[in-house]
């Protein structure tokens, strides 16, 4: 019985780990509108203004200055992982990293 429980829960994990879809995409918007989509495993330095710098380097992103005060948004560091987020609240920044780009804008199909 424990044995079958263990195997069921080694199964399940590699079927999420599997269909979750992979970080492909940093999506950054200001004042709620989408500014840029870069592709995450391409290095590059993305400015908003002169206030806030972001950097993707070896598939992860993280904003490296901003002239905000508290400079939470810097301090937050590095994030990689499809879902996460790192958010500049004086100048109104948010990065998220997303998945693959799809065509259809379905969530959930039923029948």
């Amino acid at each position: 019985m424990l044995l079958a429980l263990l195997a069921f829960s080694l199964i399940s994990g590699i079927i999420i780990a599997v269909t979750m879809p992979s970080p492909e995409y940093v999506v950054i918007k200001s004042d709620g509108v989408e500014t840029a989509r870069l592709p995450l495993n391409e290095d590059c330095t993305y400015r908003i203004g002169d206030g806030n710098t972001i950097e993707i380097s070896g598939g992860s992103v993280r904003m490296s200055f901003a002239d905000c005060p508290d400079k939470i948004c810097v301090k937050t560091g590095a994030i990689s992982r499809s879902g996460q987020s790192i958010v500049c609240a004086p100048h109104r920044i948010v990065v998220t990293i997303t998945g693959k780009q799809s065509n259809n804008s379905y969530d959930v199909i039923t029948n």
